[in-house]
């Protein structure tokens, strides 16, 4: 039988990174169904917060790939023509959107949509969670007006990916709109290795540098604990101003923690690098799934994070923490609490970690779930 087409249109993409969780949904989701359907991809030819294109991928073509198919835009193809004559090239039975306040990536591909009557399914990929859309919240109210007012969300179908985001859609776009839940699409390692040698306990934070992710919360927590720590941020500079307070702080500090800003990680090399880590410490404001909170679970390490997640009762399977962020207080005594344990204890608990989010991922369900929103 003859695949269905699936047309993805995402801002970023592999070999990207710094964009973080939605390149990882559309990769993992390419592994998981890619055998299903055939994928054909339009992303940029550059990586988030960057200009300089992909280094040895050509531009402007369609690359084949394993399961999928991708063609990289350049700056000067960001057109509607171009954009038009990609969607008639590929002749897709279903457009699937990466994100929700794109103008080339999103509203011109739901209005090409509209014109040649092709299906849409949108993800808006935790956009309209409330930690999310207060940052820069006049642009996107303004972006959601004019969405509205070409009553663009009656032509079109929207991904949730947990309940709650269920209500974010309606309360945002409106009470009657079509949603269908199916999850984020997760890393899973069969690997339940546990590797972690260092006598100091070592915390790590990977995000973007932004107020959504909260790093100026986790420095300000770093700062307060009274036993030697290791922490080390890796993340993109997303806003500069923002950067500048983190900085400040850092450079400022004199306690016994050690705080350092290690740039960029590539994500080829993530799951090395929090194998060597004992804490992922992430007090987002809100996250759709967490891809970076599963990843480091699959390696074993602990999650430290907000209650703002999909990630919720860590403590009761000793498997980390999800907490408040009304609380500053809280994160420092569980980061000396966790200091305090001991080799063995550390390990159960990292241990645990990878038993909880293992327990989490149903592949099967998942695959019927996609099947489900694609057809």
């Amino acid at each position: 039988m003859k695949k269905k087409k699936i047309l993805i249109f995402s801002d970023w993409y592999k070999p990207g990174y710094k964009a973080g969780g939605p390149i990882q949904s559309i990769s993992n989701l390419v592994n998981l169904v890619g055998s299903i359907y055939d994928f054909y991809i339009i992303t940029s030819n550059t990586d988030y917060l960057e200009n300089e294109p992909y280094v040895g991928i050509k531009s402007n073509e369609w690359i084949k790939r394993s399961n999928e198919n991708v063609y990289y835009l350049s700056g000067n193809q960001h057109k509607f023509l171009s954009i038009y004559s990609l969607v008639k090239e590929v002749k897709p039975d279903l457009i699937y959107l990466n994100s929700l306040y794109s103008f080339h990536y999103t509203l011109i591909p739901i209005l090409l949509s509209v014109w040649l009557k092709i299906k849409v399914v949108l993800a808006v990929r935790g956009m309209l969670s409330k930690g999310s859309f207060n940052v820069k919240r006049n642009k996107k109210d303004i972006f959601l007006k004019i969405f509205k007012f070409l009553k663009l969300q009656n032509k079109i179908l929207f991904q949730a990916t947990s309940l709650s985001e269920i209500e974010d859609i309606k309360n945002r776009i409106g009470p009657q709109t079509a949603i269908r839940l199916a999850n984020n699409v997760p890393f899973i390692s069969f690997e339940r290795v546990y590797s972690k040698v260092t006598d100091r306990l070592k915390v790590v934070f990977v995000g973007r540098i932004a107020p959504e992710k909260n790093l100026l919360f986790a420095i300000q927590v770093i700062t307060k604990v009274k036993v030697e720590v290791e922490f080390d941020i890796y993340g993109p500079i997303y806003n500069n101003s923002y950067w500048m307070q983190c900085k400040e702080i850092i450079e400022h500090y004199n306690g016994v923690a050690i705080i350092n800003y290690k740039g960029v990680l590539d994500h080829e090399n993530l799951n090395d690098k929090l194998k060597s880590y004992d804490i992922l410490f992430l007090p987002s404001t809100g996250e759709n799934f967490g891809h970076i909170i599963n990843e480091s679970m699959m390696n074993c390490c602990i999650p430290l994070i907000s209650d703002q997640t999909p990630w919720k009762d860590l403590e009761l399977s000793n498997a980390g923490y999800d907490l408040s962020l009304n609380n500053e207080n809280d994160f420092v005594e569980k980061i000396e609490y966790l200091a305090s344990l001991d080799k063995d204890q550390l390990k159960e608990m990292a241990l645990n970690a990878y038993d909880f989010a293992i327990k989490k991922h149903d592949v099967n369900s998942l695959e019927t779930s996609y099947k489900l929103l694609f057809n």
